[in-house]
């Protein structure tokens, strides 16, 4: 009876809103429950800034009743989402990627699925939760990261009632960030993770946790007849990962890697690998050295080269002359011996005949 009266009041009030029946048509709802959603976050549906900002208002109505159906991308995009999240065993998220413009509304509409079919759970700090309803009551923040953080609750609460989300009570002293490093240090050495966060300092400091936890991973060893019987190993269930990842328009994810050579950190695509990956810009300037130092070596083996060919060259003429010089010598031996043979005869026939 009491919902009666109210939709009764309601619709005596909206006669003359637009917004109001707008929302209501584009969402497929009756136009006293916009003006509930409205009501329970104290928001004036005749605010010039809620009728300019349409898609915002669009956004905490569906947030407010979990309407996800307009955010949920087309089949290709959906494989993807699976592809990337079904590796881990539990996903967290940080605080920012939950209030950032309409980013989570993707993300969660794309990525239910997945969660529903590989029975998993996006994992949310209670602690991150105080930090949200801080953030809607700070003046200082915008009027609209203000209304997300206000409404996100209402969104959590429905899907965590789906069983898509889990909400993990870990104390209220001490920041969000230090919560989940000590929890991912906890959880990561059994757990595939990921953490999905917009801090770049956090993002580094659980990467940094991550390798760390799998340095004194002792490997097992395999005999002979595993090796016949299996080719090659991948220690997935003893080496876990803990992967970060941030979140980018209509709920896509940038991985967060640290480059072991100059050790700045970077964003690229979602590669199952380790999270120490050297730069492009780090592998370019390698390469580069490596062509310098193969042109330097090219150069210096073309000089010995040359050198060599020199020295031989200068042999073979050197040899050349020796052996024209001794053809000469015998030469003029040859020529020498006939003479003295000649004469010996010219001596013999004259006194012969003499």
């Amino acid at each position: 009876m009491a919902k009666l009266i109210y939709k009764r009041r309601v619709n005596n009030k909206l006669d003359t809103n637009n917004l109001i029946k707008n929302l209501a048509k584009d969402l497929k709802l009756e136009e006293y429950k916009v003006q509930l959603c409205f009501d329970k976050l104290s928001l004036d549906y005749d605010d010039e800034y809620l009728n300019k900002n349409y898609s915002l208002s669009k956004e905490l109505v569906c947030c407010y009743y979990a309407i996800l159906d307009d955010y949920i991308r087309d089949d290709e995009a959906r494989l993807e989402f699976d592809s990337n999240i079904k590796r881990f065993d539990e996903v967290y998220i940080d605080t920012a990627p939950l209030i950032h413009e309409d980013w989570f509304l993707y993300f969660i509409a794309n990525a239910s699925l997945t969660l529903r079919k590989r029975r998993k759970k996006l994992v949310i700090l209670e602690k991150t939760m105080e930090e949200m309803y801080g953030i809607s009551f700070n003046e200082e923040k915008d009027l609209d990261v203000r209304l997300r953080a206000k409404v996100r609750p209402f969104l959590i609460q429905k899907l965590a009632r789906k069983g898509l989300i889990k909400r993990v009570d870990t104390g209220s002293i001490g920041i969000a960030d230090d919560h989940l490093v000590a929890l991912l240090k906890k959880r990561g050495k059994t757990n595939n993770i990921l953490l999905i966060t917009q801090d770049r300092y956090l993002s580094e400091r659980v990467v940094q946790l991550g390798e760390n936890l799998n340095k004194n991973i002792e490997l097992p060893h395999h005999t002979l007849f595993d090796r016949f019987r299996q080719g090659k190993f991948v220690d997935e269930d003893i080496v876990k990962k803990v992967v970060v990842c941030e979140l980018l328009k209509n709920g896509d994810l940038l991985r967060l890697y640290i480059c072991q050579h100059c050790g700045d950190s970077y964003y690229d695509k979602l590669f199952d690998c380790e999270g120490y990956v050297i730069c492009s810009s780090c592998y370019y300037e390698i390469e580069n050295a490596k062509q310098k130092h193969k042109a330097i070596k090219e150069r210096e083996e073309a000089k010995r080269l040359k050198e060599i060919k020199e020295i031989e060259e200068k042999r073979e003429i050197e040899e050349e002359i020796i052996t024209v010089g001794k053809k000469i010598k015998k030469k003029q031996r040859l020529t020498y011996s006939i003479v003295i043979i000649a004469l010996a005869l010219i001596l013999a026939l004259t006194f012969i005949f003499i």
